[in-house]
């Protein structure tokens, strides 16, 4: 039932994304962490986070929410990589950022998701271009912008490069526009320094500070149900991709190509990454509701597709209560 809403041939879909967005909002308010302002891995949020109210705060992480579910459904169909009447991956979307709040109101990689979405739509439109300078310089600069969020997205700073060797042929001048636009917003952040009376060098010991020696990942209480599901969806939508990557068009191929790049990063990422976090896929929540909703929206046995899919909220739900103490 509630796939068949994110999957129809109306527009009622659009209608509930925001719907569940808000749903998921006023559920994580049980939590006791959401209401702790801090950001981690931040340059931004380090410089400003002092004149933040938590109402604002809180209501950036409602307006994120909204804003990268459509902004994942758009992908995901302007770039045909899944069923034009497919919305379930602004769902998933939905539900595995919301999993970063239960440590604060509103943690910095739900914004640098936002940037990371238009750096992946920019990229991908370079397909079978014969020049793609612009979007080339886009694509990074949105990148860089998204670092500047969350520090940690610095380990993507290969995929732009990655992305053009997969989906068009070499051109030096869309090389050297991804490492300008790389280097840009780095160059605003100095500004910024200098506007908020900073140490020049503050941004670089930020991004140094965000990666530590490799270590292992350790779960913590209520974890493990929602990443036992979170998993196996994953896994099952990379395969679904593998064994339907003959039938799908060659962009979409391409385009997912490019994605599972993505994802061997960032797993390799997570195990460096200088933070205590709930959801071990924090660094993967884009590609992980694109795969995700990809493979729910292609199961033809509705029964199948809506268990998998309640599994799923049950699992994100029962989590949730586990962390709160109320399970």
């Amino acid at each position: 039932m509630v796939a068949r809403f994110f999957r129809n041939n109306d527009k009622l879909g659009f209608v509930l994304l925001p719907v569940a967005a808000i749903a998921a909002w006023l559920f994580a308010m049980i939590l006791p962490g959401f209401k702790t302002i801090r950001f981690d891995n931040s340059f931004i949020f380090f410089l400003a986070a002092n004149n933040l109210s938590f109402g604002f705060i809180a209501g950036i992480n409602l307006l994120c929410l909204i804003t990268g579910a459509y902004l994942v459904s758009f992908l995901c169909i302007k770039q045909e990589i899944t069923d034009k009447q497919n919305l379930i991956p602004g769902f998933v979307f939905i539900l595995f950022s919301s999993l970063l709040t239960i440590n604060s109101s509103l943690h910095p990689a739900i914004i640098a998701n936002l940037f990371l979405i238009g750096s992946f739509h920019r990229i991908f439109s370079t397909y079978r271009e014969e020049l793609s300078l612009s979007a080339a310089f886009d694509s990074a600069f949105l990148l860089g912008i998204a670092a500047l969020f969350y520090t940690p997205f610095s380990a993507f700073f290969i995929i732009p490069f990655i992305g053009l060797l997969i989906l068009k042929p070499f051109k030096i001048k869309e090389w050297v526009l991804v490492i300008m636009g790389l280097i840009l917003p780095f160059l605003l952040s100095l500004a910024l320094l200098f506007l908020f009376n900073k140490p020049v060098l503050l941004l670089k010991e930020i991004t140094m500070a965000s990666f530590v020696p490799f270590h292992k990942f350790t779960f913590s209480k209520g974890a493990f149900l929602i990443h036992s599901i979170a998993i196996l969806l994953f896994a099952l939508g990379l395969l679904n991709s593998f064994i339907k990557s003959g039938n799908a068009k060659i962009k979409t191929q391409k385009i997912k190509s490019v994605l599972v790049w993505f994802v061997l990063f960032g797993v390799v990422a997570i195990f460096f990454l200088n933070e205590t976090i709930f959801f071990f896929g924090i660094l993967l929540i884009v590609p992980a509701a694109i795969f995700v909703g990809d493979y729910l929206g292609t199961i033809k046995n509705n029964a199948l597709r809506e268990f998998l899919t309640l599994l799923l909220l049950g699992a994100f739900v029962c989590s949730n209560l586990q962390v709160a103490g109320l399970l």
